[in-house]
């Protein structure tokens, strides 16, 4: 799986770490979502997370993340990326909390 849908990611979001990546981040979030910077991700220097985690990066459409999630992914590690990105996730109409 490449991509997680905005309904599953609500439905399993217990399960599963959440990063924002977006470039310029506005004051709110995808509940329980961490900050990262993208090009940290992608150049895997330092990862705040391991290989046996299930991860899901969004940013602010779905472009990047797919991008970052690929590249991660061929390093053994267990990303997609969130459709749509944080517009997806608000054009499903589900709540977002302050940064």
């Amino acid at each position: 799986m490449d991509t997680i849908s905005p309904g599953e990611l609500r439905a399993r979001k217990a399960e599963l770490k959440l990063f924002d990546i977006r470039k310029d981040p506005d004051d709110r979030q995808i509940p329980s979502s961490e900050r990262a910077e993208g090009s940290a991700l992608e150049s895997g220097n330092t990862l705040p997370f391991g290989k046996d985690e299930e991860v899901v990066l969004y940013c602010g459409s779905g472009n990047s993340c797919s991008r970052i999630a690929k590249t991660l992914r061929d390093r053994g590690y267990h990303t997609v990326a969130l459709e749509g990105g944080y517009k997806g996730w608000l054009d499903a109409g589900f709540p977002t909390e302050d940064r």
